[in-house]
């Protein structure tokens, strides 16, 4: 079931954002042509240039506000609003259900910052020839087999920026749900809320990481790079579970969608 959830609300981001991440890839390419314009004396080729570079950067701007709003608005219509009536009916589990907008909302982090890269990149003043050629890539490969910890420091970084996403939108979720429980001002508690857990957690690090022995252990797991990103990793993943878990059950024994 889990599965269906996943492809319904994967469509809805999808009709969301397929038309953002191609204007934004698009406006990436007419830059990587534009940009001499602003070496040029012409006054209408800077002009364009000008016009090109605010509007990728409006559109960039527009992919993450959206970002935010599809994320909040998933979970807070689809599990509290009106279409929560519905989806509260379905033979599964509250944890199913966040389980999925999470996913989903992770999903939606990831493919705009791979898009916001990919824009970048677009944008170099790369020979795109010579990204082609053999020799080019054979030359990358040896270079990582010099140095094959690069690659595990690469994928280490990039799970620590996925850490970062879950938690972000954990505590998203559970403001909104925490807001729920009030019957007035829910937007401004929820805001509150999640201003809240952050501080709330920001705290308990402090206090957690005074502890001596907790201390020993973390520098002894961050003696080098790669221990120092799993640490950051599981200190982000912990709060996240807890927001979870508490969003879960608050679902399940608070909800009230009247």
């Amino acid at each position: 079931m889990l599965l269906k959830l996943l492809k319904y609300d994967f469509r809805a981001m999808w009709k969301q954002f397929s038309l953002i991440w191609g204007a934004a890839l698009a406006l990436a390419l007419v830059n990587r042509f534009t940009l001499d314009g602003q070496n040029s004396t012409s006054m209408v080729g800077e002009q364009t240039s000008g016009l090109m570079i605010f509007a990728f950067t409006a559109v960039m701007t527009a992919m993450f506000v959206i970002a935010i709003l599809f994320v909040v608005q998933r979970f807070s219509k689809g599990l509290l609003g009106d279409e929560g009536y519905l989806m509260h009916t379905l033979p599964v589990r509250p944890w199913q259900l966040v389980t999925s907008k999470l996913i989903c909302g992770t999903v939606t982090w990831v493919v705009c910052s791979a898009v916001s890269f990919l824009s970048a990149l677009v944008m170099l003043p790369l020979d795109l020839s010579d990204l082609l050629q053999f020799p080019f890539w054979s030359d990358i490969l040896r270079g990582i087999m010099k140095h094959p910890g690069v690659v595990a420091l690469i994928v280490e970084f990039l799970l620590m920026a996925l850490a970062a996403m879950i938690q972000f939108t954990a505590a998203i979720y559970l403001a909104i749900a925490i807001g729920h429980l009030f019957s007035r001002h829910r937007r401004l508690i929820s805001i509150a809320s999640f201003i809240g857990l952050y501080v709330l957690v920001g705290n308990v690090y402090d206090q957690v990481f005074s502890y001596r022995i907790v201390r020993a252990l973390t520098n002894a797991a961050s003696v080098n790079a790669y221990g120092s990103m799993l640490v950051a990793i599981a200190i982000m993943l912990i709060p996240a579970i807890v927001f979870l878990a508490v969003t879960c059950w608050i679902l399940e024994h608070k909800l009230n969608l009247e």
